[in-house]
């Protein structure tokens, strides 16, 4: 995945997260001002966390175990699987006979569904087959809304940079996007000064 954007939690107090977004790709524009942005960039760094790759999130001072810990709660982690799973896709589990049928199906040039939902591509690793299923973003925006009670981007910083791009990384824009959630209980492990890069749009 190509990186888009650098975030940097700025502050967390209770139900609201403000974050420094700074866009590192050319191609990217400005943070979207959308609640489904702010929530992927978080759902992200709990990604990460639960995969234990603390090398990726800048200040984060916990070990790859700590940090899967800290990833499964389960105040918040069954919520941010599903987010992740509908932002960015999910593998999914398939015999080597339902592997070789949908092969074929795709081969063919048909649309192919596996057990309802559509195929994004085939995978193998060793022995174990599994389907891609490919990220639903209305499905997520669908599920972001209920959870996001307000959500803003201000203080916009060198913008001019988006028509000739800087070879400085301090001139690179950025901007601050605000996100306010209902329920402050799924955010438990987002903490101030962690940074990371994210492919979200």
């Amino acid at each position: 995945m190509s990186e888009l954007y650098s975030v940097r939690v700025e502050a967390v107090d209770g139900v609201e997260v403000v974050l420094r977004v700074t866009t590192v790709h050319p191609d990217a524009g400005p943070p979207p001002d959308t609640a489904t942005f702010a929530v992927e960039v978080l759902v992200e760094l709990w990604s990460l966390l639960d995969r234990g790759l603390v090398g990726l999130i800048e200040g984060c001072e916990l070990d790859g175990a700590a940090a899967q810990q800290l990833a499964r709660d389960p105040a918040w982690a069954p919520r941010c699987k599903r987010l992740r799973e509908l932002g960015f896709g999910r593998q999914v589990e398939c015999t080597a006979e339902e592997h070789a049928a949908l092969a074929a199906v795709m081969q063919a040039g048909q649309s192919t569904l596996f057990r309802g939902e559509p195929v994004g591509g085939l995978l193998g690793y060793g022995e174990q087959s599994y389907v891609f299923i490919p990220a639903d973003r209305v499905a997520l925006a669908a599920a972001v809304a209920p959870l996001v009670a307000a959500h803003g981007v201000d203080e916009r910083e060198f913008d001019a940079a988006y028509e000739d791009w800087p070879d400085e990384p301090e001139q690179l824009p950025r901007a601050r996007v605000h996100l306010r959630v209902h329920d402050a209980g799924w955010l438990g492990f987002v903490r101030p000064g962690w940074s990371w890069d994210t492919g979200a749009h």
